[in-house]
């Protein structure tokens, strides 16, 4: 039983990564696309309509920097 459902778990994973792969494929070819001017716009654009997202972001990466750095002292 444990057998079966640890290969239905897997089985699972193996699908939404695959479903994960090909989305980002999609979204790197539409970049691919893109001129950089549209891509900056599409990037100021994001960050003036997702400020927090954008700040939560900068802390979480800065914690981790910081958990990084002092763990090699």
């Amino acid at each position: 039983m444990a057998v079966h459902t640890l290969s239905e778990l897997g089985e699972s994973a193996d699908r939404k990564l695959d479903k994960l792969a090909d989305t980002s494929r999609e979204a790197l070819e539409k970049i691919k696309k893109k001129s950089i001017e549209d891509l900056y716009r599409d990037t100021t654009g994001w960050v003036q309509n997702n400020p927090g997202k954008l700040l939560l972001g900068a802390v979480a990466s800065g914690v981790l920097v910081g958990w990084l750095l002092g763990r090699r002292r």
